[in-house]
């Protein structure tokens, strides 16, 4: 049987997944536009309208671009993830930091590929980044080791459940344990287990180290 649902999968399988771009730099965009041409490109935006974006067109995959020392491209792709279980991310960088690697991994980014590598291999990544694979370049394979495959799915930021962002809020305003349950009417063996939650997908030593990588990805206020 053919119905609606199955002919509007048929359509997207003809062209390929659809794929919203994003970066702050119209020439990148640009640029990005022109070598998945092949593809379906449901928009283009700037950064901070990315994850209202991927609300409203419902792309496969995000491909986005990310500058030197701009912690924004992860808040956007965090929060994306956010609005679809099925959304992949692909990232493409100049180069990049250990930091920002792991940086990465933390905001859900599936795929993070080099503006070295060629066209080819952009368009690849972003149909196998879609169909739910893991594509990272080399160079960055080795920079990052085996840490990237390893890291489970789960521990990235985008899996915060909204108590966690809740707590780590308090948190980042000065609050012991014991105030924050008291906020939150929760127990101090709770908020214990929350901020335990929130060291490991925040991939932080302690509560300053969360709330610090909180800030910078913008997920406090």
């Amino acid at each position: 049987m053919s119905g609606p649902e199955t002919t509007q999968s048929m359509a997207r399988d003809e062209h390929g997944p659809n794929v919203l771009i994003t970066d702050d730099r119209p020439v990148l965009r640009a640029g990005l536009r022109s070598v998945l041409a092949g593809m379906r490109i449901v928009g283009d935006c700037e950064i901070a309208r990315a994850p209202a974006e991927a609300v409203a067109h419902a792309p496969d995959v995000l491909v986005a671009g990310l500058r030197e020392d701009d912690p924004s491209t992860f808040h956007a792709a965090a929060r994306a993830k956010g609005s679809s279980d099925r959304l992949g991310v692909m990232v493409v960088a100049d180069g990049a930091t250990v930091i920002e690697l792991r940086e990465a991994v933390i905001a859900g980014v599936d795929s993070f590929l080099l503006t070295s590598a060629s066209a080819g291999e952009l368009r690849d990544a972003a149909l196998r980044t879609a169909r739910g694979e893991r594509i990272i370049s080399p160079t960055i394979a080795t920079q990052l080791g085996s840490g990237w495959r390893e890291e489970p799915q789960e521990q990235g930021v985008a899996h915060l459940t909204p108590r966690e962002l809740e707590v780590l809020q308090l948190l980042a305003e000065g609050l012991t344990n014991q105030q924050v349950g008291t906020q939150l009417e929760l127990s101090p063996r709770t908020v214990k287990t929350h901020v335990q939650n929130l060291l490991v997908k925040l991939d932080s030593p302690d509560r300053t180290g969360a709330v610090a990588r909180g800030f910078r990805l913008g997920l406090i206020r």
